[in-house]
């Protein structure tokens, strides 16, 4: 995963000589398999399982086109650790479905409903860290709940998914839109709340702090970064995608634009990370597209 070492930002801020050099050189890892490695190392593990074999560089490309990007409208990606499965939510005419491929030897087979989806409208799902839960918003029946449109979860056993199930009170009919996960079980959503995890339930939603408003995030495993769309003074036009850095008292940094790279006139939103944190998606004109996740430590070191 994309990941700041404790302390890390807070040293770049106070200017210490060395500090941007070093954290060029050693402060953005990823999580792979059982321990940390280099991206570089990273990279040459995976390259030839991505989608047409070849990896997205600092300006961003189409993901997966006849595959994933098609004719319909796609947003909302999720990808396995290994990347064994894709994820992503497909929308035709007025019904969205989460739709599933997963690789076979060196390709990858045609989309199909998720197990768990084709009934209802579903949409936005996100594996938690370690791929064992996935977390997604639906129009199913919920019993006791107010609203349509409510967060569901399931578990990954050996035999596939679970029956999703209602995360409950404070969560129902809290209109939590594109839920995002961290390592810790706290739910970050549209209007950019969240809801932390207290080991037998959801705290109520709270804002963070500043109060920055935004829809669709996208939380670092650990929290110490969030991605987010909104229309703000100053963007490339339509809705653009921001990120703010924790501080190490829990406020937010302000929100810092993207860039070119990544943002136009048209409208980007639903971003997401890959589990290995190489990759930022991110829905763009009723497509998928993918960056390099380096697009968000340029903000730190321009």
């Amino acid at each position: 995963m994309l990941r700041f070492r404790t302390g890390q930002l807070a040293t770049l801020r106070e200017g210490r000589p060395g500090a941007s050099y070093a954290m060029k050189s050693i402060g953005i890892w990823l999580t792979v398999a059982t321990g940390l490695v280099p991206c570089g190392a990273a990279a040459q593990v995976q390259e030839a399982l991505l989608p047409g074999g070849a990896r997205p560089g600092t300006v961003a490309s189409v993901f997966g086109a006849g595959l994933v990007s098609g004719p319909d409208q796609e947003y909302g990606l999720a990808v396995t650790g290994d990347w064994s499965e894709i994820y992503f939510t497909r929308l035709r005419g007025e019904r969205s479905t989460i739709m599933v491929t997963r690789r076979e030897g060196t390709s990858w087979a045609a989309p199909t409903a998720a197990q768990f989806s084709g009934e209802h409208i579903d949409a936005h799902p996100w594996l938690a860290p370690g791929g064992n839960r996935l977390y997604f918003i639906s129009r199913r029946p919920c019993p006791g709940a107010q609203q349509a449109l409510n967060v569901w979860v399931n578990q990954r056993t050996a035999g596939g998914w679970t029956d999703p199930a209602s995360l409950g009170a404070p969560v129902t009919d809290q209109t939590v839109h594109a839920p995002s996960v961290s390592e810790s079980g706290t739910i970050y959503a549209t209007g950019l709340i969240r809801l932390k995890w207290r080991g037998e339930g959801y705290s109520a939603p709270e804002r963070l702090s500043p109060d920055i408003r935004g829809s669709h995030p996208a939380i670092a495993p650990d929290e110490s970064f969030l991605i987010f769309s909104a229309r703000r003074e100053g963007g490339f036009g339509g809705t653009d995608l921001y990120v703010v850095f924790r501080n190490d008292d829990g406020t937010w940094s302000a929100p810092s634009n993207l860039g070119s790279g990544v943002n136009t006139e048209h409208n980007e939103s639903s971003p997401t990370l890959s589990s290995d944190g190489r990759f930022l998606f991110f829905s763009r004109r009723e497509d998928i597209w993918w960056v390099d996740a380096g697009v968000v430590s340029e903000m730190v070191f321009p």
